[in-house]
């Protein structure tokens, strides 16, 4: 049963980087190389919500299988304190992309497609600015994701590899 835990928990982390890394460095730059702007737009924003969310329940999910494998395990929680910490930042930082930065994205970008449809360069300007930022801070955090993931892989890998010997 342990083997199965300890898969699913690599299954899931392993697909977190999958989807991190397919979308953010193939997905969305093919969309918006090839597509108007905010066609491209429209269609990431039916799958980044999708992304951000698949990060907060897996962290979730793999708290759950830490909880179920800590009832038989005792000291488990001691031996991946490292492990837990970053899960937890991984579910609050893809939590603040899915419920924050990402709603503040789209309705920036909503206000600046109003100002553009009313004439309103200047205004549009200055929404097109503050959504540059926002994005600027959301692939920040995508990038941190990434670095995560990939250490909470490698963590948790090599920690059961340290374990059975």
């Amino acid at each position: 049963m342990n083997k199965l835990l300890d898969l699913f928990v690599l299954l899931l982390l392993g697909a977190l980087i999958g989807f991190n890394i397919s979308f953010s460095f193939i997905i969305a730059p093919l969309l918006f190389s090839n597509l108007d702007h905010r066609l491209a737009g429209e269609i990431t924003n039916l799958i980044f919500p999708y992304y951000f969310a698949s990060g907060w329940i897996a962290g979730i999910a793999i708290y759950t299988v830490i909880g179920i494998k800590s009832i038989k395990d005792k000291d488990l929680i001691k031996r991946y304190r490292g492990f837990i910490i970053g899960v937890l930042l991984l579910v609050i930082t893809h939590m603040a992309l899915h419920k924050t930065i990402l709603p503040i994205a789209r309705s920036i970008n909503y206000q600046y497609y109003t100002a553009l449809q009313e004439g309103k360069n200047k205004k549009a300007k200055e929404y097109k600015s503050k959504f540059k930022k926002i994005h600027a801070i959301s692939s920040s955090i995508n990038l941190f994701n990434l670095a995560l993931e990939v250490y909470l892989f490698q963590y948790y890998f090599l920690r059961r590899k340290d374990l059975k010997k």
